[in-house]
């Protein structure tokens, strides 16, 4: 496997864009539901965003067909696969780039036991979405006729610099949360959250910039290397496994809705979908809490050009983020 890392997957985007041979001007393919942060790699290359339609079981709709485009970006929403072949069939040009963004899929295989990120040419993985790493991306590729490998820079040293006060705290906070019934995480978020608000500022820090600017950092730290080589990754697919079958069972039991995902044998999920307009909600999340089985918090924060209208499902979509 060829793989480079990355401090962010946004940076690993932009490398994936180029090695497509990306120009300036040239049309890039994404789903209309992406986190904003997507548009600022390609920003970098200056390539224009043009945006598909996702259901809301988060695959595009066999009878859309998608514009010419110098390359595709495939996203595996939560770590679930998207269907590859269905959007190879419903490009209008098949030279086109399918990159795929697995974000959230580090850990994650198809039903055929393919790691997700790997299935393509290109691909980008995102594991501090999956671990409690201070930063942590990749880029994978495999070298042939589509790519060019000659657009791809040397590696990046590993950073090693102090670590930020804050991210030591939340890592303490979180393995104490994890260990006892202390519910410290919630108490935490709740009372900056809390302060935020008593500020005048939203409670969640929505930085805007994102969508123009891309991390300071491109290297990755060695700490996120250390801590992903020695996670204990069977311990930690079977915890995410099985808090989503808990989840499973409470949106059952509570009358929710949620997006028709294949569960097969090789998914280790980032977190649990769910739509907010139907059912208990509260009771819900009541018991997610209870059961510490992870935070409930919304995904993406739209681009200001999303094409998503107001009355979609797809905005009424939460998360409970294992991580």
């Amino acid at each position: 496997m060829n793989r480079m890392y990355y401090a962010y997957a946004r940076h690993a985007l932009v490398a994936a864009l180029r090695m497509a041979r990306v120009q300036p001007g040239d049309a890039v393919l994404l789903p209309h539901f992406i986190c904003r942060d997507v548009l600022a790699s390609l920003k970098a290359v200056q390539a224009v965003p043009v945006f598909y339609h996702v259901d809301e079981n988060l695959q595009v709709p066999p009878s859309i067909k998608l514009p010419p485009a110098r390359a595709v970006l495939a996203v595996n929403y939560f770590g679930f696969p998207a269907d590859l072949e269905q959007l190879q069939r419903q490009l209008t040009n098949q030279n086109s780039v399918i990159i795929e963004d697995n974000a959230h899929g580090w850990l994650s295989a198809d039903e055929y036991g393919v790691a997700l990120g790997t299935r393509t040419s290109l691909g980008i993985t995102s594991f501090r979405k999956t671990i409690r790493s201070y930063d942590g991306a990749f880029l994978h590729w495999r070298s042939g006729g589509d790519i060019d490998i000659h657009a791809l820079h040397q590696p990046l040293l590993e950073r090693t610099d102090s670590l930020p006060l804050g991210y030591r705290v939340r890592r303490v906070v979180a393995a104490v949360d994890r260990r006892t019934s202390l519910p410290l995480m919630n108490i935490a978020r709740n009372t900056l959250r809390s302060s935020r608000t008593q500020l005048g500022k939203p409670p969640i820090n929505l930085l805007h910039r994102e969508e123009t600017e891309l991390p300071y950092h491109r290297a990755i730290h060695l700490s996120s290397l250390t801590m992903m080589s020695q996670c204990d990754i069977p311990n930690e697919r079977q915890r995410r496994r099985e808090a989503f079958q808990h989840c499973q069972g409470l949106a059952t039991e509570f009358g929710l809705r949620t997006p028709r995902l294949y569960f097969n044998s090789g998914i280790c999920p980032q977190g649990f979908p769910f739509f907010v307009d139907d059912g208990d909600i509260r009771q819900f999340q009541h018991v997610v809490n209870k059961r510490k089985l992870g935070e409930i918090v919304t995904w993406p924060s739209l681009p200001s050009s999303s094409a998503i209208p107001q009355a979609s499902p797809l905005r009424q979509l939460h998360l409970v983020n294992f991580l």
